[in-house]
């Protein structure tokens, strides 16, 4: 990949992740983040852009910022090849240069390095499979499952592992697509889950009052923009998890759902984000 620039900040290690927050909820965030113990008490924030930064923008963001042009290499990739398993429940998500989890309680899903939004660490995914987990050592069972935003299809993956479903993951973005498709054939699941280019719930297999477990890790204000359809896609007594939205956020995010007859059922914070559960 070309023309990638380097942004980094010092600072604290909360104001950086207080800053990569601010960040991933930017209509076009950075394609990857990656934080240092630098001279403790001081850390060191990487940020990866492909659009030549306005050193002005930045600099009112955070302070000791220093901005270069990489060399031609793919840097999103070798950035995320070094990324550790990530646990969450029963579930142990990992890279294609990791080995699967060898514990028979555990559920390995590899998710090879790759520009598509999604590896299992961020907060909110976790978080979801962390909610999944709980539901399902509940004893609660799902027919039709829906994964709205799949991005690198984890979700609609750990699904498909553990339940005998009808399972739809829709992306807005078609490039994520393809590479969620082969996410999901080389965890060899990719005959159970329907993949599909859709905007929000404006699609022919997303029927409403259908599905009764519903993943929507979007972003705080596409949730509330779409809760009437998103509310709609559920089946009576059926279930949905929204993650994305930040702490402060939650409230709105619930009220907007709680309009549309839907029951906060619990909800979980992991850092700066919250992770809803609601049934219909």
């Amino acid at each position: 990949m070309d023309n990638l620039w380097q942004i980094s900040a010092l600072g604290s290690k909360a104001e950086l992740q207080h800053l990569e927050s601010s960040l991933q909820d930017n209509l076009q965030p950075p394609l990857s983040f990656s934080l240092f113990e630098d001279d403790l008490p001081i850390w060191r924030l990487e940020i990866i852009v492909d659009q030549q930064p306005i050193y002005a923008e930045w600099n009112d963001l955070a302070d000791n910022i220093k901005i270069e042009l990489l060399p031609s290499k793919n840097w999103v990739l070798e950035s995320l090849r070094f990324l550790t398993p990530v646990i969450a429940g029963r579930f142990y998500v990992h890279g294609s240069h990791d080995e699967p989890s060898s514990a028979k309680d555990k559920i390995s899903i590899c998710i090879p390095a790759n520009i598509a939004f999604g590896t299992g660490h961020h907060e909110t995914t976790s978080g979801c499979l962390l909610e999944l987990d709980k539901m399902l050592g509940d004893g609660l069972n799902f027919d039709n499952v829906v994964d709205l935003g799949s991005g690198a299809g984890i979700l609609a993956i750990a699904a498909a592992k553990t339940l005998n479903a009808n399972i739809i993951a829709t992306d807005i973005d078609p490039e994520t697509i393809p590479v969620a498709q082969d996410n999901a054939n080389n965890n060899s699941v990719g005959d159970k889950i329907e993949f599909v280019i859709a905007d929000g719930v404006n699609h022919r297999s997303l029927p409403t009052n259908s599905h009764d477990l519903v993943f929507a890790n979007i972003l705080a204000m596409p949730l509330i923009e779409m809760a009437e359809g998103i509310s709609s896609l559920l089946t009576t007594n059926g279930y949905l998890i929204l993650a994305g939205l930040l702490n402060e956020q939650a409230e709105a995010v619930a009220s907007a759902y709680q309009k549309h007859n839907m029951k906060i059922i619990r909800s979980q914070i992991i850092g700066e984000w919250t992770i809803l559960v609601l049934q219909n």
